[in-house]
């Protein structure tokens, strides 16, 4: 399956990838960083880059009427990413409900998809299990297989 996603630029070190969302707001810089949290457990931190300030803003609603392509581009970092940090597991979480609700979503669409590759586990309340289709999950979990 290949979805429509942007050219990244990513990091020696394959934990920042940077791309340009192109829509009626125009270019808008977006980047994605992996950042080590502790023993093989990596956050999947994303959103718009703003380098003048340094940092990464993951509240802002861009809609820049790419949403799919924006969101193809994410997951494509990650087959970079676990292509070099075999054997860690990624948490993604979005900033908001309604954004986790989002991710859960295309979660959702592309499940058969993910499957091949991946182990998608879904976090409720103090429990982690593997992803299930309909359930309201705080954050998600993935690894390799």
């Amino acid at each position: 399956m290949n979805l429509d996603s942007y050219e990244t630029k990513v990091t020696e070190d394959a934990l920042t990838f940077e791309f340009t969302s192109v829509g009626p707001k125009g270019e808008i810089p977006k980047i994605v960083v992996y950042q080590h949290i502790e023993g093989n457990l990596f956050n999947l931190a994303f959103g718009d880059s703003n380098g003048a300030l340094g940092f990464i803003d993951d509240i802002i609603v861009s809609d820049n009427k790419d949403t799919e392509k924006v969101l193809a581009t994410v997951a494509s970092t990650i087959f970079d990413f676990f292509s070099v940090y075999n054997g860690t597991l990624v948490l993604a979480k979005g900033s908001t409900h309604s954004r986790t609700r989002l991710y859960r979503r295309y979660l959702s669409i592309f499940l058969e998809y993910i499957d091949q590759e991946f182990l998608l586990f879904g976090e409720l309340d103090e429990e982690i299990e593997r992803f299930k289709l309909g359930r309201d999950y705080k954050a998600f979990y993935i690894s390799k297989k």
